[in-house]
């Protein structure tokens, strides 16, 4: 049978084109049926086909073709045989060709096919409730939320609702539901009216799963940023109270010292047989070091304040004070601390007779002016032990520190409010 093949006569051309026709149907309606074409137009190309296979299998049984002597003998002419094969394997790239020209148009099956593929779920509702457009995407989510497709527009309206329970596994926050697969839809409702003049309502939902997990992040991190910032605040207060607590021995040291050099001269004194008047000089030491014996750190900085302007009174240091201490106890021990130095220097280095401190503050920041009305400065005053010791301390709390030798001293301490980590 297959020895007839290498004739070349018209009856074999006849079985090849056939079987050429043949397989082109098969291409075509795997083709078409890919494409999702219209079903009349698929109906018909496989209806030629199965008549194009019956025609190629009759051809194979003709006698005359396969020169054998049982078999079939067919009467057509092969004039007419020909024609149907070329008409059917034209019909055929004639179904193939229309289908990739359609698809190249723009017309309302691919707009509708394109409307489907969207990876957003999109839902029409006209003025009545009904759906007038849904896509596949839509439909979907409607399975998997409720468990049935959309037929009516308060199916959807229902998940709007707090008291919304959706199906086992989905988890609904506000407006966004979070599947079992665990990606996040968000819902959104729209009301417009049409050019035509119709009112409709239109639903999207979109795929928020990237947000969705970046806010679960950012929320466990703001957790553990609130721990954190507990943790600094409990920090804040121990360092504060650590601060508070070299500052006492900063002042035992400082009255172990200034006590140990009163009791010295004293000592000179007597054992060179004076009994006239104590010294001014030696006077003036005691004086200070009782003030500073009176003094204690283990106090709020109100009563701290007090005890400064009790040991001015002591000492015939009028303090002048402008202002009031401000509300936030770790500004108000800075600026305190301020004014305590500045009654020792004023005393000791200006033999001032008035020391005047002036508060002010605003949303942001606090701050002092500290003056003297004592002698000048001769030269530019250079930082100690305590007003780097106050330099230190105002830095720290994120403030500022400035000082005026000319005309006269000025002593300037600004400090922000309500500053983490501020001791």
């Amino acid at each position: 049978m297959m020895t007839c093949f290498f004739k070349i006569d018209r009856q074999i051309v006849l079985l090849i084109l056939s079987q050429l026709t043949v397989f082109s149907y098969v291409v075509s309606i795997v083709f078409l049926f890919r494409r999702g074409c219209a079903f009349s137009k698929l109906a018909s190309v496989v209806v030629v086909f199965l008549l194009n296979t019956l025609l190629y299998t009759t051809l194979q049984l003709d006698s005359r073709i396969t020169k054998g002597i049982h078999g079939i003998h067919l009467h057509s002419p092969y004039v007419l045989l020909f024609l149907v094969v070329v008409l059917s394997l034209a019909y055929s790239l004639w179904a193939l060709f229309s289908e990739t020209k359609v698809r190249k148009e723009m017309n309302r099956n691919s707009i509708k096919e394109a409307f489907d593929n969207l990876p957003t779920g999109v839902c029409f509702f006209n003025d009545t409730g009904l759906p007038v457009l849904c896509n596949q995407m839509m439909q979907q989510l409607s399975f998997a939320i409720c468990g049935e497709d959309l037929q009516f527009i308060t199916e959807l309206e229902a998940w709007f609702l707090d008291d919304f329970i959706p199906m086992s596994g989905v988890k609904k926050i506000n407006r966004t539901f979070i599947l079992p697969d665990g990606k996040a839809w968000h819902l959104s409702r729209r009301s417009f009216i049409h050019e035509s003049g119709n009112a409709y309502t239109q639903y999207v939902a979109v795929d928020v799963t990237e947000l969705y997990q970046t806010r679960e992040e950012l929320m466990k991190e703001t957790q553990q940023l609130k721990k954190v910032q507990t943790d600094l605040r409990k920090l804040s207060s121990n360092v504060v109270a650590v601060t508070r607590e070299e500052e006492i021995l900063n002042t035992k040291m400082r009255v172990h010292d200034e006590m140990g050099r009163c009791l010295i001269a004293a000592q000179k004194y007597l054992q060179e047989g004076n009994t006239e008047s104590i010294p001014n000089d030696l006077a003036s030491s005691w004086q200070r070091a009782v003030s500073m014996i009176k003094y204690s750190n283990e106090t709020p900085d109100e009563d701290m304040l007090l005890q400064i302007r009790e040991t001015c009174a002591f000492i015939k240091l009028n303090f002048v004070q402008k202002g009031e201490l401000p509300k936030s106890e770790k500004v108000a021990y800075i600026l305190t601390c301020a004014v305590r130095e500045c009654v020792t220097n004023a005393v000791r280095y200006a033999e001032a007779t008035e020391l005047y401190a002036e508060f002010s503050e605003t949303e942001a920041e606090a701050s002092i002016v500290i003056t003297n009305n004592g002698n000048p400065p001769e030269k530019t005053i250079r930082e100690g032990g305590g007003l780097s010791s106050l330099r230190r301390r105002v830095e720290r709390a994120g403030g500022r520190m400035e000082i005026q030798s000319f005309p006269r001293f000025q002593l300037t301490v600004t400090v922000p409010k309500e500053k983490e980590g501020m001791i």
